[in-house]
């Protein structure tokens, strides 16, 4: 549910307010924000108001994370909230994601991630509700994500208990969580770093859909898993134009 809207610096509408005059709380953070949940509408992994986007500020360790309930196409920077490493707000005029402490546990417990998408992916979500997790079906997702992309247990949305299921199943290499009858959550350095993330994930659980079927409801072949280790430390050390 929504909040009133009142007039961008109204302290009845916020805690602890730090913009003065017309400057606005790490506006740029803001605008990414924004961007990030306009770009996944855009790529069809969100929907409506579904799924919410964080990003760090590295400077001040404050967050800035999408408002509950609003669609992405009507933000505006002022209706993105700030929030610190607890959860607890720091600027805002709306209320922030019901899932906020999901994001910030993970920003906790994960130093190097600096951006986090949460999105509706369809076949993502179709997986989590009956695998374990996401086995290694294509080279390209057990080079950049690894070779299984975890599902969590069923978190209750709305309550640390659904950042607690995400944080369970994380170690200090995951890049994307499968939630179980719910979504994807990936991390990255940047927003564009871990919208990559959650399409490749998606793509990876579309094939695996779709061999299931093609398959007559029979496990596929694999990526052998033996060999990820070697093909990732060459994949790292020779992709790209990095040192060229």
């Amino acid at each position: 549910m929504g909040v009133a809207r009142a007039e961008f610096g109204d302290e009845s509408t916020r805690s602890n307010s730090r913009t003065r005059g017309e400057t606005v709380l790490l506006a740029n953070f803001r605008e990414q924000v924004i961007e990030a949940g306009l770009e996944a509408h855009r790529r069809g992994i969100v929907y409506g108001t579904a799924g919410n986007f964080s990003i760090r500020d590295r400077e001040t360790g404050l967050i800035a994370i999408s408002p509950s309930g609003m669609p992405y196409g009507s933000m505006t920077p002022a209706d993105v909230c700030i929030v610190n490493e607890d959860a607890a707000i720091e600027d805002a005029c709306r209320r922030p994601s019901s899932e906020t402490p999901m994001h910030t546990m993970i920003m906790k417990q994960r130093p190097d991630v600096s951006a986090i998408v949460h999105t509706h992916s369809h076949f993502c979500t179709v997986v989590s509700t009956f695998k374990s997790c996401l086995p290694p079906i294509l080279t390209e997702t057990v080079l950049v994500l690894g070779s299984r992309i975890p599902v969590t247990r069923y978190g209750e949305t709305g309550t640390p208990d659904i950042g607690l299921s995400v944080v369970e199943v994380m170690d200090e290499t995951t890049r994307a969580v499968i939630m179980k009858n719910h979504g994807l959550i990936c991390f990255g350095e940047s927003f564009e770093q871990a919208l990559t993330y959650a399409m490749i994930a998606e793509e990876a659980a579309h094939v695996y859909i779709d061999a299931l079927a093609a398959n007559g409801g029979r496990e596929p072949d694999y990526v052998p898993e033996h060999l990820i280790p070697k093909m990732t430390a060459h994949f790292q050390a020779t992709y790209g134009q990095s040192g060229y």
